[in-house]
């Protein structure tokens, strides 16, 4: 009968830890979405040279 007693118990603590490992596992990637959206908006692209030749052998450089 003991045993029948401890069985349900562990079965009880076992669903409890998937429901808190579920929360986290959850928890962990919104946050992993989240900073991905962060990282997409705040994108900088590096400054280069740019050039435009209006006329042939003329140039105008700039820097952006």
């Amino acid at each position: 009968m003991v045993s029948l007693e401890l069985r349900d118990q562990a079965e009880f603590v076992d669903s409890i830890l998937e429901e808190e490992i579920d929360r986290q596992v959850a928890e962990i990637m919104e946050a992993t979405e989240n900073e991905k959206e962060q990282t997409r908006e705040f994108a900088v692209t590096a400054p280069t040279w740019n050039f435009s030749m209006p006329f042939a052998g003329v140039r105008y450089y700039c820097y952006d």
